[in-house]
């Protein structure tokens, strides 16, 4: 066995004295307390946020202003889309009666054709 003792830390006795940073953050807690009520009686105190009379009368008219204009534009839309359906129909129609047209004319002159040429006519032999 060996003589060896263990080495142990030196100890610091000292005695620290926190009187002084406690005494700084009361000082500073009571700082923001008196900036705090000071805030709150100074917005107790001003009103000014509420609007007059008038800015709510004109703010509701701009809201019924822009509600007729979305309902004229929605009737506009409505408009706009029923008339494009009305011409695509009618020029579905026209193109249907023009087709009917081209062939009742070909079929008239067909038979102006048949009509000015008629077929042969055979001769027929005597009977017995």
């Amino acid at each position: 066995m060996s003589n060896t003792e263990p080495q142990t830390p030196l100890q610091d006795n000292r005695v620290t004295d926190n009187r002084g940073s406690n005494a700084t953050a009361w000082v500073v807690a009571g700082i923001v307390a008196l900036v705090a009520i000071i805030a709150v009686a100074f917005m107790v105190t001003t009103n000014n946020n509420r609007p007059d009379d008038t800015a709510i009368t004109q703010a509701q008219d701009l809201g019924r202003a822009e509600g007729m204009l979305a309902g004229a534009q929605a009737t506009v839309d409505a408009a706009r889309d029923s008339a494009n359906a009305v011409a695509d129909r009618t020029a579905a129609e026209t193109a249907q009666a023009s087709a009917d047209a081209r062939a009742a004319a070909d079929r008239a002159a067909q038979s102006a054709q048949d009509a000015a040429n008629p077929p042969p006519v055979e001769p027929q032999q005597p009977s017995m």
